[in-house]
Formats: structure tokens, sequence, C-alpha cells
């Protein structure tokens, strides 16, 4: 699990300036060459690139040979295990790059996820928050919301699912409450017309399971391809342009 308080505490002094300066799109841009910089360089030091050039050619001399030995089975298996072999190897090379840069991966990851994932609600904007129950809650469900204006009732029936409309008035840092059969849930929200939002989804024990904001999801790249370039698909497609270039520039293998 992604500890999103590490996450912040980390990369909130340089990655928050960033985006603020340059907004969702060229933060993606300038944290995925980051991120494809860093792995390139551990992976040149991380691995014996001597030895892993001798696999690659080793590899690519199997698959020749293969491809001559299509009408003799016996020869064809036993290049087919020797390209594995080398193929193997190749891979367990490759595996100590991979595990160190792993944990700040992710954690970035967590970050990205926490700050551009989704629309935050900007003051002005009404907004659905959705209610999980128990199936078996009965009774009423009510929404205190301090400084918020609460669209279309705040005090609802039990049902598995029960849905509140809200309207943000000004920026700044709120909690709401749903209570039920004396109980209350809290959840946060934040109102901001900068990129920042509280968590999506809260989880509880009790009559009541869960409360979500029904935030809109960020579309970072809007190019007409329906739900692809969020953060996470600019992120991907970026990450594998950089890396393939860093590594015919530093010539790795």
């Amino acid at each position: 699990m992604i500890d999103m308080g590490l996450s912040e505490t980390i990369f909130n002094p340089v990655l928050n300036p960033v985006l603020q300066l340059l907004g969702p799109l060229w933060t993606i841009v300038f944290v995925s060459f980051a991120l494809s910089l860093i792995a390139t360089i551990v992976y040149k030091y991380a691995t014996n690139q001597s030895e892993m050039k001798r696999l690659r050619d080793d590899m690519k001399s199997h698959q020749s040979k293969m491809k001559e030995s299509r009408d003799n089975p016996d020869a064809l298996i036993d290049l087919q295990k020797q390209a594995m072999s080398a193929q193997m190897e190749y891979m367990k090379h490759s595996l100590r790059p991979t595990l160190i840069t792993f944990l700040p991966i992710i954690l970035v990851f967590g970050w990205l996820s926490a700050h551009l994932a989704f629309i935050p609600i900007a003051p002005g904007d009404a907004f659905d928050v959705a209610v999980m129950m128990d199936p078996a809650a009965t009774g009423t469900v009510r929404l205190v919301a301090p400084d918020m204006q609460v669209v279309g009732g705040a005090q609802k029936n039990a049902t598995e699912l029960v849905s509140f409309t809200l309207k943000a008035v000004k920026e700044g840092e709120y909690k709401i409450d749903v209570e039920h059969d004396g109980t209350v849930y809290s959840k946060p929200v934040v109102v901001s017309r900068e990129q920042n939002y509280a968590p999506e989804t809260q989880t509880y024990e009790g009559s009541v399971k869960s409360i979500t904001l029904a935030y809109k999801k960020l579309i970072v790249l809007p190019i007409g391809i329906k739900d692809w370039f969020g953060w996470l698909g600019v992120y991907i497609l970026l990450s594998i342009v950089f890396s393939m270039g860093m590594k015919k520039l530093f010539k790795l293998h």
C-alpha cells in the first residue's frame, strides 16, 4: 500500500511549486523525464554492461540460428533452451536496478495520484457525496456541512447508497459529517482553485461503510480518446519515449 503521508512529506516541497508553475501536463513531463533519467543512471551503474551486451548478443545469435534450424527439431529444441537460459540470465541482471528504483517510483505515483487524478472542487462548484451504507441500516441519514450549501435536503432515508449534493462557497479545508444511528462519520473536503483536493473515498467501521466525493477525472492530455490520457496514461507514454531515448544516449544494453 502506498504511504500517502510519506509521499506528501518527501515530494511536496519540490513538486507542489512545479505543479503550480507549470500545470498538470508539464508536471507529468518533468516527473517522467526525471524518473527515466534516474532509472537509466541506476541501470547503468547497477548492471554489468559487458555481461548484458554478451547476453543480448547470445540471444540474437540463438534467434538467428533457430530460424536456420526449423527443419531440424532436435537442434531447434536445444537452441530454444539456450535462448531461454540467456534470457533468464538477462532478466536476473535487470532485476537489481528495478528493485532499487521500485520504492521511489511507487512514492512518486502516490503523490501524482493525490494531486493529478481529479479536477478539484472550486468555489461555486456543486458536487455529489455518495454514502455507502450497510444493507441492513434503517432510519435516516443526515449530512452536516458547515460553510457549504446543501442542495436537495440534508436528511434522507437510509438505503444502501445515499447521495447528497453540496455547493462549495469559498476556498478552504472543510469537514463534512454524516450522522446515522447516533454515530458521526467525518470526511475532509478541500475547496481550491489550485490542483488540490482531499482523498476521494474514506472507509469506516459501522453502519456507514464509506463516503465518496464524486470528482471528475482530470484529463491531462485531452486529445479526444476517452479516459486514456489521465496522469497515468501520459506518464506511461512519456516514460517509454524518455527511457528508449536515454538508453540509446547512454549506449546501454
